[in-house]
């Protein structure tokens, strides 16, 4: 239960902080909050996870505090300890792990306030990996006390062997045969055995003496409960193993928490206190000498500190340190790990309060181990400051650029010879450098190393922390590039090369494409004139030449490329891919063919189809055409009715051999007939790409949708007219537009016709609607009354305001 109070405590401070979000509207009540956060945790959520649901689900600060103020009202602190006790009884299965339950909700749930300054040691108790649980496998320590609840073995072994195991009674006694209780509770382990060896003589004559002896050894450790008081974490009851040290009890009640001593944990024992822990002196030295092992009904009291000093800056561990009295700078250095890289080992500042006052004081480093330190003092160890004393640092156009010692290096001349000398492209007459001065001011100049490498002027000697820079005759200058497009293999920007003619160029941009034109090579040059003083028209010169193997052929072999030049590598204009069509249905090879020439026409196609299959109808050819993006852009602006029929094939096309997946297509009306009658003529048309031609076989029925009464098909007889088939489907609805009939033949021809039309088999009867009547929308035409109404209003309003005016 106090795990859980403390969980809740720190859960609901979680909701407290974030009381400044934008909450919304909280749909739960009271105890409904209070009865998630009891399931939440006995599931094993965390308290960011609860927070987090809690503030999705509307709980706002004032209900967290109403909440958490009723469940402090219903809990006592008595109920909280007695409930802690009985956790742990029913939990303690063995002395080795016993009261788990209660350490393992403490450190989960429970997390002290969030504390201000983060003092050293303290964080070693909330670590899960480091419990100072005692080992169940040590050794027996021959120190250790026997008491009631541990159970000791007794080996009798040599010329007589027999075993004993025997629980220590509540009396402090076991019982041995022949001889009765005998009393071991209170003595050590080696106590314990001597006595027994005594007592047990009297049954084995000659033990210890001729070949008989005997061993006192533990089984199963009993437990002990303890108290841990004062600055903990989680204080109360606790049962532990019978090994256990004062450490682990500070670590089962979740740690020293502030202002809480890590420097004098004591052990009371019979109202006398038997020792103190030091933390620091197993954190510092490794030892745990001071640990001391617990007995039952020992207190475990965490007292307040007495000193805590701060030490900032240039220091391994900055942070806050527990002092004892007497402990001087030395110490508090120790603690903090010593000085950090680059710390003023000379002295270190401290700042003291006296009273109302505060003072400063400078700590020499030889009185480190005699200035001792008072409560609150803050010490700050400063930072040297680092200069150079013989450094020099040479970068740009030599081989070794970097820093380097001023010793054997003096000069400018001898640093280029230890930097491994110029690059070929360094620009010597003009070199930087940078100079600093004693007061730290800067200061740039330049050198002509030219000179001074060639003897002809006096060499130039550096001072401490000079930086030259030797500049290349590249970053003086633009380089430029060059840029090639068009039919080669890898078009783009490449660097410019001096004497690059194009054929080196086009070998640079992985040669021609297959239809690139030898003809024509197109070269775009800029216009430059850095001298000029006013704009020009010209803004550029364009140069043209023909190829042949791959070499200039014209009289300009010797053009090489300038900087940004730009290379077009045109596609010849007799150079053509393959493009496709196909035809399908009643011909007698159906399929895919490739056009030949650009005026290939629909009898070419059937030509090569190897002519038509004696089922074909060709009144009912059809020829699918893909749009171009052009076509579809513009049935779109236009609202025509292509721009529905693209959309509306789009979908149809999906998954059709002949046609490509995803494109749109619509259809052209043939006349069939007259364009294999008539090969050239205007009805033959002229095929496109990817163009595909159905010839089906004749229907021999008409269908009839629209404003009919039974839209159906109808078996096709030469002598029905138009209102015949109507009839066949019921005749007229009450809204059909009887004079707007149409006929769409199966070639896709559409034309109006009249009752007594005869039409062709396959052939589709449409009849159109009247169209719905619009309703007047007497609330729009309210609202536009209102609204004049207004206007006008206003209109007189304003006409009043302007008559005031003038008078």
């Amino acid at each position: 239960m106090i795990a859980m109070k403390r969980s809740l405590a720190a859960l609901f401070a979680g909701l407290f902080l974030v009381s400044g979000l934008a909450w919304a509207q909280s749909t739960m009540t009271d105890s409904q909050v209070l009865d998630y956060v009891q399931q939440g945790l006995a599931q094993g959520k965390s308290q960011k996870e609860l927070v987090a649901e809690l503030s999705l689900r509307g709980v706002t600060k004032a209900q967290a505090e109403r909440v958490y103020k009723a469940y402090q009202e219903r809990q006592g602190k008595a109920e909280a300890k007695s409930a802690v006790l009985e956790k742990g009884r029913q939990h303690s299965v063995n002395a080795g792990t016993s009261q788990d339950w209660a350490a393992d909700t403490t450190q989960v749930f429970y997390r002290p306030e969030e504390e201000e300054m983060e003092v050293f040691g303290r964080n070693i108790f909330r670590s899960r990996d480091m419990t100072f649980a005692p080992s169940e496998n040590m050794a027996t320590p021959r120190n250790y006390k026997l008491g009631p609840g541990d159970e000791v073995i007794i080996d009798v072994f040599g010329h007589n062997q027999t075993t004993l195991r025997e629980v220590i009674s509540p009396e402090g006694s076991i019982n041995v045969e022949v001889l009765g209780p005998v009393y071991l509770s209170g003595k050590t382990v080696e106590e314990a055995n001597a006595y027994l060896k005594k007592r047990l003589a009297s049954i084995y004559g000659g033990l210890g003496k001729s070949g008989t002896d005997m061993r006192l050894s533990l089984g199963q450790i009993r437990s002990i409960q303890i108290n841990v008081m004062g600055d903990v974490a989680a204080p109360g009851t606790y049962v532990l193993s019978g090994f256990a040290t004062a450490f682990h009890a500070v670590y089962r009640a979740g740690g020293v928490r502030e202002p809480g001593s890590l420097r004098n944990i004591k052990v009371v024992r019979g109202n006398k206190t038997v020792g103190s822990v030091d933390v620091y002196e197993y954190m510092m030295k490794g030892t745990q000498s001071s640990d001391i092992r617990l007995e039952e009904g020992d207190v475990i009291l965490v007292p307040a500190y007495s000193e805590m000093v701060q030490v900032e800056g240039s220091v391994k561990r900055p942070m806050f340190f527990e002092l004892k009295e007497g402990e001087t700078v030395a110490d508090l250095l120790d603690y903090a790990g010593g000085f950090a890289l680059g710390a003023n080992t000379n002295a270190v500042t401290v700042f003291r309060q006296q009273g109302a006052s505060h003072e400063v004081r400078t700590v020499a480093d030889k009185d480190f181990g005699t200035f001792k330190l008072q409560n609150g003092d803050r010490i700050e160890v400063g930072e040297q400051q680092f200069r150079f004393q013989n450094r020099t640092v040479i970068n740009g156009a030599v081989y070794l650029p970097g820093t380097y010692e001023l010793g054997e290096v003096r000069t400018a001349k001898t640093l280029v010879q230890k930097a491994g000398g110029l690059l070929p492209e360094a620009f010597t007459d003009r070199v930087v450098v940078h100079r600093e001065h004693a007061d730290r001011t800067r200061e740039v100049f330049s050198i002509n190393l030219t000179e001074i490498m060639a003897g002809s002027k006096p060499d130039f000697v550096l001072q401490n922390n000079d930086e030259l820079y030797v500049a290349s005759i590249y970053d003086l200058k633009d380089q430029g590039t060059m840029t090639i497009s068009g039919m080669v293999n890898n078009p783009g920007t490449f660097p410019f090369a001096e004497n690059t003619t194009i054929e080196d160029f086009i070998i640079l941009a992985g040669g021609l494409k297959d239809g690139a034109s030898t003809s024509r090579v197109d070269v775009t040059r800029r216009k430059k004139d850095a001298s000029g003083m006013v704009a020009t028209n010209d803004i550029g010169e364009m140069y043209s030449f023909s190829l042949k193997d791959g070499l200039v052929a014209d009289d300009s072999r010797e053009f090489v490329l300038e900087p940004y030049d730009e290379v077009t590598v045109h596609q010849s204009p007799s150079y053509n891919i393959q493009r496709h069509f196909v035809v399908k249905g009643e011909v007698n090879f159906p399929g895919e063919y490739s056009l030949t020439n650009r005026e290939e026409r629909v009898s070419d196609l059937i030509q090569k189809a190897g002519g038509l299959t004696p089922f074909a109808y060709v009144k009912g050819a059809r020829l699918v055409r893909e749009a171009t993006e052009e076509e579809i852009t513009q049935a779109r602006e236009l609202g025509t009715l292509l721009v529905k029929q693209i959309d509306s094939t789009a979908a149809v096309n999906q998954g059709r051999g002949t046609l490509k997946t995803g494109t749109r297509h619509y259809s052209i009306s043939l006349d069939m007939e007259s364009a294999l009658s008539n090969p050239g003529g205007p009805q033959d048309v002229i095929l496109r790409e990817n163009d595909v031609l159905d010839i089906p076989v004749q229907s021999n029925v008409v269908r009839v949708f629209g404003a009919v009464m039974y839209p159906t098909a109808v078996t096709w007889n030469a002598k029905m007219t138009v209102a015949d088939y109507i009839d066949a489907a019921g005749g007229y609805s009450q809204n059909a537009r009887k004079t707007k009939k149409y006929v769409v033949s199966m070639g896709g021809r559409a034309q109006k016709v009249s009752a007594a039309s005869k039409v062709e088999p396959g052939a589709e009867i449409f009849v159109p609607d009247k169209g719905k009547k619009e309703k007047p929308d007497y609330s729009g035409i309210i609202a536009l009354s209102s609204a004049a109404t207004s206007v006008a209003t206003l209109g007189v309003t304003i006409m009043t305001l302007v008559n005031n005016v003038k008078k």
